[in-house]
């Protein structure tokens, strides 16, 4: 227990969300996956940029980001926060122009400072929980980290708090002022949470995630560890703009958007590996639908189980339309927090529903105007480790860039290297026209298939009635019967 320093009533409790990252917390005391963020990497224009004014323009954006100065006691009657009003100081500026390899160096900081953020911050309780640092490489790249809690902030957040950053550094260089602050209160946030909660609204969101998951679906399908824990092995290319408008152009002719192509993409890519009809899978949601929640960084994200039903002779229009379908309902029913749905389940197994397989998109634009240089948001800590996750981020030139994530356990980077390879084939073939069991993950012709994914069938589809045909044509009549019901 801590005792706050503050007085009772400006205490306030934690969210729905801020509760369940407290919980993990709780549960993992040791694991250093609960620090979030970026590094926003800055470069270019025409002047040299400054790391003062910048320094200063991260000092102003935490200062008005209320998410960022909270500090969280645990008291008698469960966690509570209060926003700190202590004065916020300027981050450290540390030079590392003078290294022989600045890019280098600059990398090996970031992960130190992503590592000493996760050693300080896992207590939670009465101490900054986030605290960012600008890196100077030369005149023209500067870098500048956005670590933190996952209690305090999200991916969503990180992108508000990059482009409040970036307007604040440009008024500073030119002389004029920033525009006007949008950001919401803490105290309106949790008043909104606390709203839903107690609505009929959260009960019918409740009852659709109970229903949608009764039964629950076969989820048991884990392999015996091999290796150490805790450990993840990611392989990473970019999907470039002609592939990428590829994708969007056959999104648009089936009237949905390039997300819900590529996870159905994905859904499909799950259906050949595990050998599957019932896929499901984890999805981050916004789950900002609230003004206040659109406006305020803070954490919000939610993560909430997407299930679909996916057969081998799909066409990836129906499929990617079946997905469509599938996310609407979700949204709508967005604000339910995933991380309850085992616990009001009640079955053993329900919590594998959340955790390993998942699809992380942020089509949120990650590139951002400083004074005329190019400042982009590069994702260093994304939270646990996942098994068969897929990460997609826009990149700068109209292209997507994919990571996939595998446990270490049970794999090796050849192997994580050949299931992106082959979920590229699968989109490529997808796109081709090919329906879902008809095409090899290989990634070459005649290629041998991997070991992880069965066969992609051969040939054309027969209709069932010349199947039938076929058959009834090749069968020794005294041995063959056309059975219907009680009818030979």
């Amino acid at each position: 227990m801590t005792t706050p320093p503050v007085p009772s009533d400006r205490l306030l409790p934690l969210t729905g969300a801020q509760a369940g990252i407290w919980n993990a917390q709780r549960l993992e005391p040791d694991s250093p996956y609960y620090v979030v963020g970026d590094v926003v990497e800055i470069t270019g224009g025409q002047e040299p940029i400054d790391p003062a004014a910048l320094a200063e323009a991260v000092r102003a954006t935490t200062e008005e980001a209320e998410s960022l100065r909270l500090r969280v006691y645990d008291t008698p009657a469960g966690p509570r926060q209060a926003v700190g009003d202590a004065p916020v100081p300027p981050p450290p500026v540390i030079d590392l122009a003078g290294e022989d390899d600045p890019a280098a160096a600059a990398a090996a900081l970031v992960e130190a400072e992503r590592a000493r953020a996760a050693e300080t911050c896992r207590e939670m309780t009465d101490r900054p929980l986030y605290s960012p640092v600008v890196i100077r490489l030369s005149d023209h790249e500067v870098w500048y980290t956005q670590l933190g809690h996952h209690l305090v902030f999200d991916g969503y957040s990180g992108a508000m708090l990059a482009r409040r950053t970036a307007a604040h550094y440009t008024a500073l260089v030119r002389g004029t002022e920033a525009p006007k602050r949008t950001f919401g209160t803490l105290e309106a946030l949790v008043a909104a949470d606390r709203e839903y909660r107690a609505s009929d609204r959260a009960a019918a969101d409740r009852a659709y995630w109970v229903d949608r998951f009764t039964p629950l679906p076969d989820v048991d399908d884990a392999r015996p560890a091999t290796g150490p824990s805790g450990r993840s092995l990611t392989a990473r290319t970019v999907l470039g703009p002609e592939d990428t408008a590829r994708l969007r152009d056959f999104a648009e002719r089936h009237k949905a958007t390039w997300g819900e192509a590529l996870i159905a993409c994905y859904a499909a890519f799950l259906h050949r590996v595990l050998g599957r009809t019932d896929v499901v899978f984890a999805l981050p949601l916004m789950c900002r639908t609230a003004p206040v929640e659109l406006r305020t960084p803070a954490m919000a994200v939610n993560v909430l189980p997407l299930r679909v039903d996916v057969h081998g002779d799909d066409g990836f229009g129906d499929l990617t339309r079946r997905v469509a379908a599938a996310l609407r309902e979700t949204r709508r029913h967005q604000r339910y927090r995933g991380e309850d749905l085992p616990r009001d389940l009640g079955v053993p197994g329900a919590g594998a529903l959340l955790h390993g397989r998942g699809i992380n998109l942020k089509a949120f634009d990650l590139a951002m105007d400083f004074a005329g240089a190019t400042g982009v948001m590069r994702n260093v800590a994304g939270g646990p480790p996942e098994d068969m996750g897929l990460s997609v981020l826009p990149t700068t030139d109209g292209g997507l860039l994919l990571g996939f994530e595998v446990d270490a356990r049970d794999n090796d980077q050849e192997s994580v290297d050949g299931k992106l390879a082959g979920l590229l084939a699968l989109l490529d073939g997808l796109l081709d026209g090919r329906a879902v069991g008809r095409i090899s993950l290989a990634g070459g012709a005649g290629a041998p298939p991997p070991a992880w994914t069965p066969e992609a069938l051969p040939g054309t589809p027969p209709l069932v009635p010349d199947a039938f045909d076929a058959m009834a044509g090749t069968a020794d009549a005294a041995e063959a019967a056309l059975v219907c019901g009680d009818e030979r």
